[in-house]
């Protein structure tokens, strides 16, 4: 009787637990847990000082530079190198290609900001004398973006990266200061070199000038070397100022004489400026002259068509 009464009051105190403390799982059960979610980042934190906020301002600066890019002969992107932070679109199953200065080569291997989804690769394009580098960029998805380092002998690119389902730029390239400041001072040297060859020492420019002179008579040691008009000045130019001696006199020549007789002479006023005689007309026939008799010098000079 006891034993029966033990063995309800056992039962009934079962019954009298909680429902939770039936729900006791078997002890070969797998135990799940449940971890918090991984941080990939850590959260920005950082308090920037002056200076460091300063240099942040510039670069975002720089970034953010409006200056364009425009069209190059072959169809490719041209930035600009140093104005601003230029950008690269590609898109998934498409090849963007950027292409380095002739000579220039990649010296160390190009730096990505997330190699797992980009993909980058070197070419060339030309003759091993002026073989030209190429990166080759393609994106494994839509919706990316990076940036791209890529150190050469001359400098070092940075370069945006940025990935479209199906807007691409086949092609990017530059144009650099130092070939702009250069084709400039090529160009003012070929301006200079022109103006020199076709500049007289006095200022006249060739262009304007009349050589339509003939020079004949004797070969003294200063015959002049050219002469020229301005259409109101007559410019009669030697090899230099000092002709050994006496100066010659410069004579007009008139239209009369003939076999037996000399053509009349008149003084003609004229002004030796340097190595120059500079008459203020236009001179038709006239000769410079130096000593008298057996010993004189003569030396024509006549307009052509005269």
């Amino acid at each position: 009787m006891k034993k029966t009464m033990w063995i309800a009051g056992f039962a009934a105190s079962l019954l009298a637990l909680p429902v939770f403390a039936q729900s006791v799982p078997a002890l070969d059960a797998p135990q799940t847990e449940v971890l918090p979610p991984i941080k990939m980042l850590s959260s920005d934190s950082v308090t920037l000082d002056a200076k460091e906020a300063e240099g942040l301002r510039l670069a975002s600066k720089w970034k953010s530079n409006p200056d364009k890019p425009h069209t190059g002969p072959d169809g490719s992107v041209v930035y600009l190198f140093g104005a601003t932070l230029p950008t690269l679109v590609c898109s998934p199953l498409q090849v963007c290609t950027i292409e380095l200065q002739p000579g220039e080569v990649v010296s160390d291997q190009v730096h990505l900001g997330d190699k797992a989804r980009w993909k980058v690769s070197p070419g060339t394009k030309g003759s091993p004398e002026g073989e030209t580098t190429l990166v080759i960029v393609k994106p494994t998805d839509a919706g990316l973006e990076t940036n791209l380092t890529i150190p050469t002998n001359r400098r070092v690119y940075s370069i945006k990266l940025v990935s479209t389902q199906d807007r691409w730029m086949p092609f990017l390239s530059f144009d650099y200061p130092e070939e702009i400041d250069r084709a400039w001072a090529e160009y003012r040297e070929k301006r200079a070199k022109s103006t020199y060859n076709n500049t007289m020492p006095t200022g006249e420019n060739v262009a304007n000038l009349d050589f339509g002179f003939s020079i004949g008579g004797d070969s003294p040691s200063w015959k002049p070397v050219r002469v020229y008009s301005d259409g109101k000045k007559t410019y009669i130019q030697f090899s230099s100022s000092s002709f050994g001696g006496e100066a010659p006199a410069l004579v007009a020549l008139g239209n009369d004489g003939g076999i037996f007789s000399k053509p009349s002479e008149k003084q003609v006023n004229y002004r030796p400026i340097g190595d120059r005689y500079v008459v203020d007309k236009v001179i038709d026939r006239v000769a410079l002259i130096q000593g008298v008799g057996s010993d004189q010098i003569k030396v024509t000079i006549t307009r052509k068509g005269n």
